[in-house]
């Protein structure tokens, strides 16, 4: 009696069970697809074009959206569409377009009452560690080696001195010395980039550093014979004198 009881209650359990398999080509399209598509093509609702990949290009086609592979580097494409009479006339369109900038002085350097340090390196004549401005040291040397560790260079340490006063003043103690140069800066680079190569001044009655009277005493006396500008050249005509 208890193994029918048994059976017919599994009898029950089995017919509430649903046997039925998912369908895993639900998401495909009920209709039928090109097989020779691309497979994202099978898809329904993708926007990849149903076109085969092999399929020859047509020039200048694009897709609906205007926009497509170019052919330029096809030269039976652009051979068919272009000659030499059309690429001489876009050249000449392009000519026609173009525009040409006069050049224009340099603006002038921004206003104001700061000292630039090329300015006051041209201003200045005396040498690195040359006193020139009274100093009255409160730090001393930890204080110029801090406040000169937070510039990054001895040129941005000299600008930031002469705004702050410098170079009478040393605010920050960086020209502990008072040359007016701060953080070892040195105004030499800007002074020898203005130096023009140039003879020495002529002076009268020198000549190569021999004086007249130089001359004189050795028994020379009378002008200074003349100097040819240059060299004879080989074929050049020479007079010689015999007197």
């Amino acid at each position: 009696m208890r193994i029918f009881v048994g059976l017919i209650a599994v009898a029950g359990l089995a017919a509430c069970v649903d046997t039925s398999l998912p369908d895993s080509a639900a998401h495909l399209p009920a209709k039928p697809v090109d097989q020779s598509a691309p497979l994202s093509a099978m898809i329904e609702g993708s926007a990849v074009s149903a076109q085969p990949l092999d399929s020859p290009a047509t020039p200048g086609a694009t897709t609906s959206g205007g926009v497509g592979i170019s052919d330029e580097q096809d030269f039976q494409a652009v051979s068919s569409r272009e000659s030499i009479e059309s690429d001489a006339a876009r050249i000449a369109a392009n000519k026609a377009q173009y525009q040409q900038v006069e050049p224009t002085a340099l603006p002038p350097r921004p206003g104001g009452s700061n000292t630039s340090i090329v300015d006051f390196a041209l201003s200045t004549s005396n040498v690195v560690g040359q006193s020139q401005y009274k100093r009255v040291g409160f730090g001393g040397q930890k204080r110029f080696d801090r406040n000169c560790l937070s510039y990054g260079s001895p040129d941005l340490a000299q600008q930031a001195f002469l705004n702050a006063g410098g170079p009478k003043r040393d605010k920050y103690g960086i020209d502990p010395d008072g040359d007016g140069f701060a953080c070892g800066w040195n105004p030499a680079p800007f002074r020898n980039a203005r130096a023009v190569a140039a003879p020495p001044p002529a002076i009268d009655g020198v000549t190569d550093g021999v004086t007249a009277a130089d001359l004189q005493a050795i028994g020379i006396t009378g002008a200074a014979p003349a100097v040819p500008a240059t060299d004879p050249l080989p074929g050049d005509t020479l007079n010689i004198s015999t007197e």
